[in-house]
């Protein structure tokens, strides 16, 4: 099967393999944030192949300084870790995929990668401005004046492949891209759909319909969870032995926080800071480039620090608005601070009136500084020295701190905090840390923490982890019955409607859609549901029966179908069969590559190493 035959029918794969690369080489922490003292070599395995710490760090500290270059600001803590775990995990699966290539022998030949080579001149445009210039790229390749004659006849030339944009990609296609392409097509020969299948897939996409409907959401009516006995839910429990199985292990911890805020003196210095700002400023530096690099609004520093316009006094916190409004046009405030931080406010405009103006501000946050946050550190580890002794709520009790406890949690997923925090996972789960009773004090911008170890779960059924998990089936159940007597109620009134229909009847409230296929989101329905479908699929202008969505009980009336050419869509169908369907190969390759980690052995250190 010839490259370019694959090329023009999975695409996606090498938009697939781009982004994988995307989404993995996120953003580096800094090299301080490295936890003290760690000299690991490796930031995990698989099935013993070590990931060497140096290449890992490297790839990472690449895409951070590109992204600093491009929002010039480094990504905060939690970006920074989701960042690493995409990066782990495009490294897990690129080790695998690799395997994947010896056992089924793939190899791209010379017809293949010059067939890829023509069929990719953008491509190979891209290579050559990114290793040797913009200026290199030869004038045949540019955009405006693309000739696929001399191109062709390029690429013939045994020359061209000693270039190092050629070279690179050459490597790229050998290593990566075709073998990628060749197991996507032995994926292709194992995926068939039937006729109606594909009748069905193009129903769901190309039918259209609009429909009015009346809906009683299950939250309409609101079920304690706490009224269910230990007895409800153990008997549900038992009644149910195919569900509320678990398939990873899970963890709740006992904890105290030190809350970080900032000191006197810390607000202090942020003052002096925002009066050089203002300075600097009023010396000829321009406001909106200051906003741009010292803002911490979100909203308004990459404007320049502007805030929609035009704006009335209430629009903004009482100091703010103060400062604001005394400003004549082209002056700039002293710093003025409120719950948000301190501001300084620049006076574009006012209305003729002078109740609205238009102005643009720097925003600093005061935040706490390295002798708060010291001092704090210093107190948590006393605090692990006694709790090591006595346990978390004596030394808590002794400091005066309330011990609260995390939600069940399992492997992989962050406790509910108020902020990410590095080293918990690690603590929780990881082998090198099972043995300590007590964590290691562990930081993020908001809190210091001390951990201590409360419940453990296995993976499998166990009734005390599944409690909140079967009073809400418990309680869905009874929503449910709820909603089924209020809609049998309000029945009869919806049917015998005639517009114009009223907002509400009983419980139930009136929404309507726009002519959409069934793929589409509708309020109540959900995405591409199967009780839209039979919706569209009623008499049109009359009431259906009642459907039970995944949130909603919905009687509704099609106002309106487009149903299509049936000769038009068995044509189509037919055609996606006989040659495959590449949006289903697609799925089934996403599904294959999710699930390859799933098949060896991974270690995985990124919350060991990588700590405050």
């Amino acid at each position: 099967m010839s490259i370019m035959w694959i090329k023009n029918q999975a695409k996606w794969i090498i938009v697939g393999a781009a982004v994988l690369v995307a989404f993995g080489l996120i953003m580096m922490d800094r090299q301080g944030a490295y936890r003290s003292g760690f000299h690991g070599n490796y930031v995990g395995s698989v099935d013993g192949e070590e990931l060497q710490t140096g290449a890992f760090q490297q790839d990472l500290q690449n895409y951070i300084r590109s992204e600093e270059q491009k929002t010039g600001k480094a990504p905060d803590g939690q970006q920074l870790a989701q960042a690493r775990d995409n990066l782990f995990q495009t490294k897990v699966v690129g080790i695998i995929i690799q395997k994947q290539f010896k056992a089924y022998q793939l190899h791209p030949s010379v017809e293949e990668m010059q067939a890829y080579l023509v069929n990719s001149p953008r491509e190979v445009a891209y290579n050559i401005a990114r290793y040797e210039g913009p200026d290199r790229v030869p004038s045949f390749l540019r955009d405006s004046t693309f000739d696929p004659s001399r191109f062709q006849s390029w690429l013939l030339q045994d020359s061209v492949y000693d270039r190092i944009g050629m070279r690179v990609l050459e490597d790229q296609l050998k290593t990566s891209v075709i073998p990628q392409l060749q197991l996507q097509q032995l994926l292709r020969c194992q995926v068939h759909r039937t006729d109606l299948e594909e009748e069905f897939a193009l129903e769901t996409r190309e039918n259209l319909g609009r429909i009015v409907f009346y809906q009683v959401p299950f939250d309409a009516f609101p079920v304690p969870l706490s009224k269910f006995s230990d007895a409800d839910l153990k008997a549900h429990f038992e009644a149910n032995p195919d569900s509320f199985y678990h398939h990873d292990e899970a963890v709740s911890l006992k904890y105290v926080r030190l809350p970080i805020r900032p000191s006197p003196k810390d607000s202090a210095l942020m003052r002096d800071f925002a009066a050089e700002l203002k300075q600097r400023a009023a010396t000829g530096e321009k406001f909106a480039d200051l906003a741009k690099s010292y803002s911490n609004d979100p909203g308004s520093a990459d404007s320049g620090g502007r805030l929609g316009g035009f704006q009335p006094r209430t629009t903004w916190v009482a100091e703010f608005s103060q400062a604001a409004f005394n400003l004549e046009p082209g002056q700039i405030s002293d710093p003025v601070l409120t719950q948000f931080g301190y501001h300084i406010i620049l006076m574009n405009a006012k209305s003729k009136k002078g109740d609205s103006v238009d102005v643009s501000h720097i925003l600093l946050k005061i935040t706490a500084g390295t002798e708060t946050t010291d001092s704090l550190s210093d107190l948590a580890e006393k605090i692990k020295n006694e709790a090591e002794k006595s346990g978390l709520e004596a030394a808590a009790k002794d400091a005066g701190l309330l011990v609260q406890t995390t939600p069940v949690f399992e492997k992989g997923v962050s406790p509910s905090l108020p902020a990410y925090l590095q080293g918990v996972q690690s603590f929780a789960f990881s082998a090198h840390e099972k043995k300590a009773k007590i964590s290691d004090v562990l930081q993020n911008e908001e809190g210091i923490y001390l951990f201590e170890r409360d419940k453990h779960f296995d993976k499998g059924r166990d009734f005390e982890r599944a409690r909140e998990a079967i009073a809400r089936d418990l309680a869905r159940k009874e929503q449910m019955e709820l909603v089924r007597k209020e809609i049998e109620t309000d029945q009869p009134q919806i049917t015998a409607l005639t517009d114009p229909l009223p907002p509400t009847i009983g419980k139930a409230t009136l929404d309507s859609s726009r002519l959409i296929p069934v793929e589409s989101y509708v309020p109540g329905f959900g995405y591409a549901s199967g009780e839209l479908l039979k919706a569209f699929h009623q008499k049109q202008g009359e009431w259906g029966s009642v459907l039970w969505t995944s949130n909603a009980a919905v009687i509704a009336k099609l106002v309106e179908s487009q149903p299509g050419d049936p000769a038009a869509k068995a044509q189509k169908a037919h055609m996606a069969v006989v040659q495959g369907d590449v949006q289903m190969v697609s799925d089934v390759f996403k599904e294959w590559i999710a699930g390859l980690p799933k098949t060896v052995k991974v270690e995985n250190n990124l919350d060991m190493m990588y700590r405050n």
